[in-house]
């Protein structure tokens, strides 16, 4: 019997088995073992039998063995051979060297789950134009599949304006008389956050804005931060309304879900969802509804965020509810309630089928407007606090239980640190030789405190990598410190541009990490991102500002 007919009874036999009792299957295992072993015994003895490599492939195919596949057919070069290989490495997601592999015999594609396959993997490296071409060669049985997937790819018009858009547009008529120099203008945000029984929340925003003015084209890009390691984002749906009444749903070619720093993978987590919305014309609504899922919260329990009143754009409508199990609390404080009058800050409260929700409700707001050397907008904009750490203990412990195993030194540092240190007749030369390599030496990556997690790398990661945020380059410089023998702590710190530590309100409002050594009971903050600070000093941002040092 040939291995060929060997291999579709082994096939047909399973189909049999599937649907017969717990002992068949079993039966077919030792079918399935017995066909593998036959395939590998010739294989031992004919290693470069491609036909032979090709079959038993094929057969690992058929029952998703596709890192078999891979393994079998990295180094053939048939057509049958490299497209098998391409649709194994496209089913483990491996699309960058699918696309690789498919765009060297993309002009020999015939089969229609190979043409399917190479359809996503164009689109999943967001390579929009290329992938609609393939999609549209696809036949059966892909074809349906197919056309699915072309459906979401292109932006498309269908329906008719929802009745709650017509009434929002029809109520907001006369406050938008009054705000006719404006560039645009937000004509409902409504935000929830639920935090679950398990210690997990998801945000749900709903936003509608309208373009007043060419300048308020820019409301059409819409970026969405998150941090891939315990969130995901997810779109319900992003259209633009024109003036004349069309619906234009955005697409697949109109999202970008990117790294937002691609040169540095130690903060691939953090990342960027991009809509930009299409046929956005002066006049034009726009209308988007997301959902932010996080798996995780900050310390594990508790939660800290704020929300701002104002926006660059007037408000016609706001609300916001936070949503909590009915046996938790949350503390909330005000920030310049004296720029927000005749407006109430303070929550509503109700309970409801075992839910404690907090909720606002704000209407015409007007919008910051810039000016020169005014304050930041963290002294001007209203702000409500709110957070579930009992005390700044919690923050304490918390965060050093973040970074205190990443303190160790390898070899390679501790020699460092000795050559660096050697000849320095005091701690405050010790220190500044240290500071000024790590300004000098470790690149500063600007990734604000908490957007790529709270957590820093070790120290001898990123002295590795000789790039560093503020958190990594600030652990790495504590770790120098203490290697020569110098008392020295991290330190978080909100900046000028944040909002000030509240010493009666823990929260996270911290934006920033810098370290400070003890010098003869005089400590000294350093900021070793900034490269062109001299020792002793501190950047003016980090200058009159309350901090939490982890002594």
């Amino acid at each position: 019997m040939s291995l060929g007919l060997l291999l579709r009874i082994v096939f047909f036999v399973f189909i049999i088995f599937s649907l017969s009792c717990t002992s068949s299957l079993d039966n077919f295992y030792q079918a399935y073992q017995k066909t593998v072993s036959r395939y590998q015994s010739l294989l031992d003895r004919n290693p470069q039998d491609s036909e032979l490599r090709l079959r038993l492939s094929k057969f690992y195919y058929h029952f998703k063995e596709y890192e078999k596949v891979v393994k079998l057919l990295e180094k053939e070069k048939s057509l049958l051979a490299r497209s098998l290989y391409a649709k194994a490495l496209t089913r483990l997601h491996d699309y960058s060297k699918a696309l690789e592999v498919f765009n060297q015999i993309k002009e020999k594609i015939t089969s229609p789950e190979a043409l399917y396959l190479y359809g996503l993997v164009l689109e999943k490296k967001n390579l929009y134009s290329q992938a609609v071409e393939v999609y549209q060669k696809v036949t059966p049985p892909f074809q349906k599949l197919a056309q699915k997937h072309l459906e979401n790819i292109k932006a498309k018009v269908e329906g008719e304006l929802p009745p709650y858009v017509k009434e929002i547009v029809s109520q907001s008529q006369q406050f938008l008389q009054q705000i006719q120099e404006e560039a645009g203008v937000i004509l409902l945000v409504d935000e929830s956050i639920e935090i679950t029984s398990t210690n997990t929340s998801f945000t749900t925003l709903h936003v509608i804005e309208k373009v007043l003015k060419e300048r308020g084209k820019k409301l059409a890009e819409v970026e969405i931060g998150y941090d891939s390691t315990y969130e995901r984002v997810e779109l319900e749906f992003a259209r633009t309304i024109t003036p004349q009444g069309k619906l234009i749903y955005a697409g697949r070619e109109n999202i970008r879900d990117v790294t937002k720093y691609l040169n540095y993978p130690l903060y691939s987590n953090a990342r960027a969802f991009i809509i930009s919305l299409p046929g956005v014309e002066v006049d034009s609504l726009i209308e988007y509804k997301i959902k932010i899922y996080s798996s995780k919260l900050i310390n594990g329990d508790d939660f800290s965020f704020f929300y701002r009143l104002k926006e660059k754009y007037p408000i016609y409508k706001a609300n916001f509810r936070l949503v909590l199990p009915k046996h938790r609390e949350a503390k909330f404080k005000i920030l310049n309630k004296e720029y927000a009058k005749d407006v109430v800050l303070e929550p509503q409260v109700r309970e409801d089928e075992g839910h404690k929700i907090y909720w606002w409700h704000f209407e015409k707001i007007s919008p910051i407007i810039p000016e020169r050397k005014m304050p930041p907008f963290s002294l001007v904009n209203p702000t409500i606090l709110i957070s579930s750490f009992q005390d700044w203990e919690e923050i304490y412990n918390w965060w050093c239980s973040l970074y205190k195993d990443k303190l160790t030194l390898s070899k390679e540092m501790k020699e460092l640190v000795a050559t660096l240190i050697r000849g320095a007749n005091s701690g405050y030369e010790k220190a500044k030789r240290l500071y000024e390599y790590v300004a000098k030496n470790i690149r500063y990556v600007a990734v604000e405190y908490g957007e790529s997690g709270y957590e820093p790398h070790q120290a001898q990661e990123v002295f590795l990598n000789r790039y560093g945020d503020c958190k990594d380059q600030a652990i790495l410089l504590v770790a120098l410190l203490r290697e020569a023998g110098l008392e020295s702590f991290p330190v978080l710190i909100p900046t000028q541009e944040a909002y000030s530590l509240q010493k009666d309100f823990p929260s996270l409002v911290f934006n920033h990490a810098i370290c400070a050594v003890n010098l003869g009971g005089e400590l000294i903050f350093m900021d070793p991102t900034s490269q062109t600070t001299a020792f002793g000093d501190l950047p003016l941002s980090d200058q009159n500002r309350e901090v939490l040092l982890f002594s």
